[in-house]
Parts: structure tokens; C-alpha cells; sequence
């Protein structure tokens, strides 16, 4: 049987932004999102029949809740095809870390099922087939560097950040994204969303110029102010992470994992061995994603 493998990398928000509750219930966001090297690794085979999803390190007891499942069912309900799949995931990326760890797991599904199948899905379909798995797929599908808007979905990219390094410290805590937007949403007024406050052209020449530096002047998630007032170890290892030299440094997503941004992997490699002990720590690179 033929089996394909491929790589579901992590991503960071280098900056994050909630403009408010929208009518529907979802919250209006604005952020940079950046892959990086830092990946679970999944396998496809198939089958004669049904859907089977093996994670040696991680208990998914509750498979049709898993995202992987999700991507698997809604691609075989979109194609028509009878489902036989096996899908082999070895997790890395820490669950509730803020690194869309479960996000591109299911957007490497689809990707890969999709050449698995030779179902021909358009580029266009398979991203409105991520958006009904969650905010964070359809980025996760075209990967690279970009500004999301609305719940996420809407995907404008920018030129890839391919300078510098990353230096990962997760403390060991799972946060759920639910919980910091609703923290941080209980004084939004429903359907009042306030302005944009990035400029994509501005973004874009910055990028290009700068790289490392202009994305370090423009850092910012809004979600910070909640959940560091929750979970001080947080705010603690980013400070620890800006005295050491890092070039900046940022909550990612939801929470908990704090990344710093280093110019090389001698400097990242420092910060790792000074942030000893507050955590698991990894190193990686920005990454476009593409040839996975």
C-alpha cells in the first residue's frame, strides 16, 4: 500500500490582536502568523475500509473529537470516496501551547490525503474545507508567513521571514484558547469592532527590508494581559528572555509557550541553556512550509 509522510509544523503569532465580539459569537482578530521548523510528524496509508488514527505518544481516546479525525471525515464526505485511511501521528508540538500544534496536524491531512487520494482538491476548496475544522487550519494549509484576519480565515500573505532563529520555552502548562478569549472578551460589546491598527503594505516593505528587526518593533498579543495575570510564570519567562539578549520576545497564540527571537543559532543556543529549568525548551527556524 502506498503511505505518505509529512511534516505538520508549528507556528507563532508574531502579533495578535482582538478588535472586538463579532455578531456571530466568533472574536474579530488581526495577526501575524509565522511556520516555523519545529514539527509533528504523520503518515498516511490505505486502507481496505474505515478510518484508523494511531498516536503512539498521546492518548486519543476521544478520536472523533481529535482534529485529525475531523479533517479525514470531512475529506471523505467532500470527495465521495469510501473512507479507508490509516493515519500514524507522532506528536512533538505540546498540546495547549499556543503552536497550532493540533491545527496543522488536521491541515496536513487534508494536504496529504489529498495527494494520497489524487483527489485533485482545489487550493481554494481545501481551505473551505479547513475553516470548518478550525480558525487556525486555513492558515495552516498555506503556511509561510502571513496577516489573518476576521476568525482567522481570511489569509493575506506576506514575504517569508528567513532570517534569525526561534528559542521556544513552554512552562509545562496547557491553556485553553476558549478560555483566554473569553477572558479577554468580557468587556466587548457584541457586533462593535474597533479599528485596525497594522497597515499591510507598511508590513510588507518593513519584511522585506528589516526581516528580524522589522518584526520585532511591531510584537504584540492582546491575550498576554489575561493570561500572564493568571499564570505569572509566563510574563516571568519573557522578561527572563529580554534580560538575556533576545531580540524580542512574545507570548504565542493562547499561551503558554513564550518565544524569542534571536539573530543566530550561537545566541539561541545561549538563551536556551539560561532559561534551564522554566521549562521545555526548543530551538527552530521561521519556514515557508512548502516542501514538506
Amino acid at each position: 500500500m502506498k503511505t505518505i509522510t509529512l511534516k505538520a509544523p508549528a507556528k507563532i503569532n508574531l502579533y495578535l490582536d482582538v478588535l472586538g465580539k463579532r455578531e456571530d459569537g466568533y472574536h474579530e482578530i488581526e495577526s501575524i502568523a509565522q511556520s516555523i521548523t519545529f514539527y509533528d510528524i504523520l503518515s498516511f496509508e490505505k486502507i481496505k475500509k474505515g478510518i484508523e488514527i494511531v498516536c503512539p505518544n498521546l492518548d486519543i481516546s476521544e478520536e472523533k473529537e481529535n482534529l485529525v479525525y475531523k479533517a479525514v471525515k470531512l475529506f471523505f464526505d467532500f470527495t465521495g470516496i469510501s473512507p479507508g485511511v490509516r493515519v500514524i501521528l507522532k506528536k512533538k508540538i505540546p498540546l495547549g501551547a499556543g503552536l497550532g500544534g493540533g491545527s496543522s496536524d488536521a491541515a496536513t491531512t487534508l494536504l496529504a490525503l489529498n495527494e494520497l487520494f489524487d483527489a485533485k482538491i482545489s487550493l481554494s476548496s481545501l481551505l473551505a474545507i479547513s475553516s470548518k475544522i478550525g480558525t487556525d487550519v486555513p492558515f495552516c494549509v498555506m503556511r509561510g508567513t502571513a496577516l489573518l484576519k476576521g476568525k482567522g480565515e481570511k489569509i493575506y500573505p506576506l514575504p517569508s521571514l528567513k532570517e534569525g532563529w526561534v528559542v521556544l520555552v513552554y512552562p509545562n502548562i496547557k491553556i485553553s484558547t476558549s478560555w483566554a478569549y473569553s477572558q479577554i472578551g468580557q468587556n466587548f460589546q457584541k457586533g462593535k469592532i474597533k479599528e485596525s491598527r497594522l497597515k499591510i503594505e507598511n508590513l510588507k516593505k518593513g519584511i522585506e527590508k528589516e526581516q528580524l528587526k522589522g518584526i520585532r518593533e511591531i510584537l504584540y498579543n492582546r491575550l498576554e494581559e489575561v493570561v500572564i495575570e493568571e499564570y505569572p510564570l509566563i510574563g516571568e519567562i519573557k522578561k527572563e528572555l529580554i534580560k538575556r539578549g533576545a531580540k524580542g520576545a512574545l507570548m504565542s497564540g493562547s499561551g503558554s509557550t513564550v518565544f524569542a527571537l534571536s539573530e543566530s543559532k550561537k545566541e539561541a543556543e545561549k538563551l536556551k541553556k539560561h532559561l534551564q529549568g522554566k521549562g521545555t525548551i526548543y530551538i527552530a527556524q521561521p519556514t515557508d512550509g512548502k516542501s514538506l
